[in-house]
């Protein structure tokens, strides 16, 4: 890969750097160089992952290089002076990690997902090579099925901790025996989907193994969560000190701090959990053991359990105590009232630990019984023991900050009863509605929330840890400044990168008015106005008779869209949109969410086009794909500010008012709240533009877009297309506008890869192209020179030679080893017979005249395929009887000799060629090389066989530099037929370059 000298280090990136990932890069070598904190932001698309991972590796590297050098020298001359110094040096560096000093990259994100797409980056990347593991949950990795088979998270947790205490998960119990397998060792990168496969293949438990490639790991994946929980960190072995952390999608990390340290608990939880410590004291004083039940842990005696009931039940009571006023918004206290509520119930940091304790093994002893009775399975003990564990891990030194930081609110529950005539008020929810409904019920049950509303209150226990940098980026971080100080981290460095692709790749306009100019407006005056409501359905049509394939249309709430939608299929406006596009909705479900976004992608492959409607801040919004095809245009329909009344909303922007200097630089109450509208827009916006010949349109459907204050909070690229005064454009030039923007990118810009479905069997089709269609390697010979393009030919030839074209079952049970009057053959034979390079299986040797069945070729490059790659070329498909395919002409050489081969079997020295074909080959290089190169060759093959990318990167650099010559080069082209299918794509653009 082409190497580039950046901040003076070496940087492998697979093609020459654009300016903006150069600056990108360059950022963060020098927060690694420096030990400093950078803030940067790089629009989606522009490559932000991958320059991320390059730099810091190649940084990594360079450092683990120097010091390697160092050690090497004190061996060489230990009694020397400079030696002396070095390993002082060394020492002291020694002192910040057992690793002599290098430090250790984790690479955190805010979903699994996100990390899964940036560990496909690092393998296709120069830095494969280094060793990376990620952190997964019991979820996504146990593979023991009574584990996988409890529902919840929670519940997995807690079984899976059963079984490892009671030494009852013989997957867990082969870790240590297995830990060091070739299998689990080799792999450089290991994915959740490797490490599963590894896991089941060794019957070793994944999730407790991936915890043993931590230690020697050059770089870790793991979501927020894992890195900012202390408990989580000190499960999952990670060491922060002298640590680079690298928060990706960072434009949640201000949210994910605050709830990281909030809490609730409720009256019902309690009084739960009480219920279910009577439930085990009942057993203990009966003496009762339950069927097969009576090796569960009892870890626990019954004054224990006494002791916890009466501490319970001072705690109620302590609730039940609590004065609420405001019945309807709630009660708010300091951050001094939780602490006192539950020293009435006796919870204090001298007894917490102990608590916590007693509370897990109460859980896994009602894991084990509630398999034979009905008990629960001790969710309200989990409940508790999150609380004390939250509020309690605030040290009594720092109370003065969680005074500042924290507040406790207190609002009525209610009860199933109000929450079933709450669900059908449909004002209860939406802008002016609370995240929580309460309302005045016969018992006066409570929820009591500890809320944290100071990020930086978290990311400052991060910085203690003796981390050595930390760099936060996202695609929408802008303004960096509030963020900056929100957070309270000491930042060297910012970035503000432009979008990387040209002003004529995105076309953006502010559209006010609909097309009956009814004025564009979703607040919460207009959002219920059905002429409102109408209008917006209108513009909604009229662009998607416009816009090609995929067209996204964001909401500002779950009520927001239900609304429209219920309205347009009363109207007619729904049947009118689908005809033109299938409209799919944002799910809630995981499940449904998946197969919704199958059929959304699926629908496009098809080429009808889809309109995907969904919620800013919903799943779609915020880590979604939408390259190319799968999306032209993106439509906002209004702001999705927070919930105006939602009590958690009033205290956040109580919180910086108060909190608000000259010198911290916060925002006001009013600037966040328009701020987190705003940061959601940004998120569904880069749904479109992800890479740099992507292109597609931004329709902002709300006046307020015009608004200053509201622009100047858009990202900086965006803002760079609405220009200096951003103004509304009536509907009717938009639609012209619109349609010449999608005419001249389709003509101007290059066309997609088309990752195309082959089935199993496909029916003939006949290809019809014009008559002056160019050769098949016109292509290739436009980046070769005339020698290369001469060797190519003849490698393909050869190639081409020993493929079986076509076959009928009597041949394959010759070819199978029966002979004439060989065995039949048996069905999986004849399935493995499928993987091999036949391009036809002919049914019909009979001469009956019916279709034959083709399979399409798994090789390399056909007629076909180049054609396919000429915009120029209009194809035809029509189908044919066989019997007339045997006379039909074709347009290339290639073609003829295609079409020979279909209608005459391969002879049997052509089926044993093929066989031979690997023998003649080593040959022939073996007579181009001398013996030193052909051993050093015959290493870089096995080495291979067994390998992943890393052996194939090496084999090539050995093959270009063996038979990169001219005069060899027809060898090295003749090698790309035994290599794995998944390195021929790389294996092409690499010589495509000689």
């Amino acid at each position: 890969m082409p190497e580039s000298i950046i901040a003076g280090i070496p940087v492998h990136f697979p093609f020459e750097p654009y300016e903006v990932q150069r600056a990108y890069m360059e950022k963060v070598i020098i927060c690694l160089r420096d030990g400093t904190n950078g803030v940067l932001e790089s629009p989606t698309g522009t490559g932000k992952t991958l320059s991320l991972l390059c730099s810091s590796l190649a940084w990594l590297r360079t450092r683990q290089s120097e010091v390697e050098k160092d050690k090497q020298k004190i061996k060489m001359e230990p009694n020397s002076t400079a030696a002396s110094v070095l390993s002082n040096e060394i020492m002291a560096a020694m002192g910040k990690s057992n690793n002599w000093g290098v430090p250790k990259v984790i690479y955190a994100s805010r979903t699994h997902s996100q990390l899964n797409q940036a560990m496909r980056e690092l393998k296709r990347s120069a830095y494969a090579n280094m060793r990376s593991v990620v952190l997964g949950s019991r979820d996504q990795l146990c593979i023991h099925t009574d584990v996988m088979r409890e529902q919840g998270n929670s519940n997995k947790v807690n079984m899976c901790k059963l079984k490892v205490h009671s030494k009852t998960c013989s997957f867990q119990l082969r870790v240590e025996s297995k830990k060091d397998h070739p299998d689990f060792r080799g792999p450089t990168i290991m994915d959740i989907e490797d490490l599963v496969k590894v896991g089941q293949r060794l019957k070793m438990c994944p999730y407790y193994a991936s915890k043993e490639l931590v230690k020697d790991a050059d770089i870790t994946f793991m979501p927020y969560n894992y890195l900012l929980d202390p408990k989580a960190r000190k499960a999952n072995k990670i060491e922060l000190n002298n640590t680079i952390v690298i928060l990706d999608e960072a434009h949640n990390i201000e949210k994910i701090c605050e709830e990281s340290a909030s809490v609730q608990i409720r009256s019902s939880d309690v009084a739960m959990a009480m219920e279910d410590l009577t439930h085990i004291m009942k057993i203990f004083t009966s003496g009762e053991t339950l069927d097969a039940g009576s090796d569960e842990p009892k870890d626990f005696t019954l004054d224990d359990l006494t002791l916890l009931k009466e501490m319970l039940i001072d705690l109620e009571k302590a609730v039940d105590e609590i004065v609420v006023e405001n019945k309807t918004d709630g009660q708010t206290y300091p951050a001094s009232f939780i602490y006192e509520l539950l020293a009435k119930g006796n919870f204090t940091y001298g007894n917490c630990a102990t608590i916590v304790g007693l509370l897990d093994k109460l859980v896994q002893y009602l894991m084990v019984a509630s398999q034979h009775s009905m008990l629960r399975k001790g969710g309200s003990f989990m409940l508790l023991s999150d609380l004390l564990n939250i509020v309690f891990a605030n040290k009594e030194d720092i109370m003065g900050k969680v005074h500042v930081s924290f507040k406790v609110h207190v609002e009525i529950e209610e009860s199933k009863q109000t929450k079933q005539t709450a669900s059908s008020k449909a004002n209860n929810s939406g802008w002016l509605g609370k995240g929580n409904n309460t309302s005045t019920t016969t018992k006066t049950a409570k929820v009591i929330n500890f809320w944290c509303f100071n990020p930086g209150f978290g990311m400052e226990q991060l910085l203690n840890t003796n981390v050595r940098s930390v760099i936060l980026t996202s695609g929408t971080l802008a303004p960096l400044k509030p963020l900056i100080a929100e957070l309270a981290i000491p930042v060297a460095h910012y970035l503000e990168n432009p979008h990387i692709v040209d002003q004529s790749q995105v076309y953006v306009k502010i559209i006010g008015t609909g097309p009956d100019r009814e004025q564009l407006i979703s607040n919460y005056k207009n959002r219920d106005n059905p002429k409102y409501i109408r209008s917006l359905g209108q513009t909604i049509l009229n662009v998607s008779r416009i816009v090609p394939d995929g067209l996204l249309v964001f909401f500002p709430s779950y009520p927001m869209m239900n609304a429209c939608v219920d309205s347009w299929q009363a109207s007619g406006l729904w049947a009118d949109i689908s005809s033109r596009k299938p409209i799919f909705l944002e799910p809630r479900g995981k499940d449904q969410f998946t197969s919704t976004m199958e059929e959304f992608y699926q629908a496009i492959r098809d080429s009808k086009g889809a309109c995907f409607m969904a919620v800013c801040r919903g799943k779609v919004s915020e880590g979604l794909d939408f390259a190319d095809r799968n999306g032209r245009a993106v439509i906002i329909t209004g702001l999705p500010f927070p919930p105006l009344k939602d009590p958690k909303v009033i205290l956040k922007r109580r919180y910086l008012e108060s909190n608000r200097t000259k010198e911290n630089q916060l925002l006001s109450g009013q600037e966040w709240y328009s701020l987190e509208a705003t940061r959601a827009v940004n998120q569904a916006i880069g749904r479109v533009i992800r890479h740099r010949n992507d292109y597609g349109a931004i329709l902002l459907c709300d006046s307020r877009f015009q608004d200053a204050s509201q622009v100047q909070q858009l990202s900086k690229w965006v803002r760079g297309h609405l220009g200096a005064r951003p103004q509304s454009t009536p509907f009717g030039p938009i639609v012209r506008e619109l349609r010449q923007f999608f005419k001249h990118a389709e003509a101007t810009m290059v066309k997609p890869d088309e990752r195309a479905e082959e089935p199993l069997l496909q029916s003939v089709f006949k290809q019809e192209t014009s008559p002056d269609s160019k050769p098949h390697f016109e292509t290739a010979s436009k980046i070769i020179n005339n020698k290369s393009r001469i060797a190519l030919n003849m490698a393909t030839k050869v190639e081409q030679v020993y493929s079986v074209e076509k076959w009928t079952p009597e041949e394959y049970a010759k070819a199978a080893g029966g002979g004439a009057q060989g065995a039949k053959s048996t069905p999986m034979d004849f399935i493995s017979r499928l993987n091999t390079n036949a391009t036809s299986i002919d049914f019909n040797s009979d001469n009956t005249g019916l279709v034959k069945i083709h399979k399409r070729e798994r090789s390399s490059p056909t007629t076909s395929d180049s054609l396919a790659s000429q915009p120029n070329i209009k194809k035809r498909y029509k189908l044919v009887n066989a019997a007339d395919i045997k006379s039909e002409p074709f347009a290339s050489t290639s073609q003829s000799q295609s079409q020979s081969n279909l209608t005459n079997p391969p002879s049997e020295s052509q089926s044993s060629d093929l066989h031979e074909s690997r023998t003649d080959f080593l040959r022939q290089v073996r007579g181009a090389i001398n013996t030193d190169q052909f051993r050093k060759f015959g290493s870089a093959l096995l080495a291979y066989k067994t390998g992943g990318y890393e052996s194939f990167d090496s084999l090539m650099l050995i093959l270009l530099d063996l038979l990169g010559t001219p005069e060899l080069r027809h060898l090295l082209h003749m090698m790309r037929r035994y290599l794995k299918n998944e390195h021929k794509e790389e294996f092409d653009v690499r010589i495509a370059s000689l």
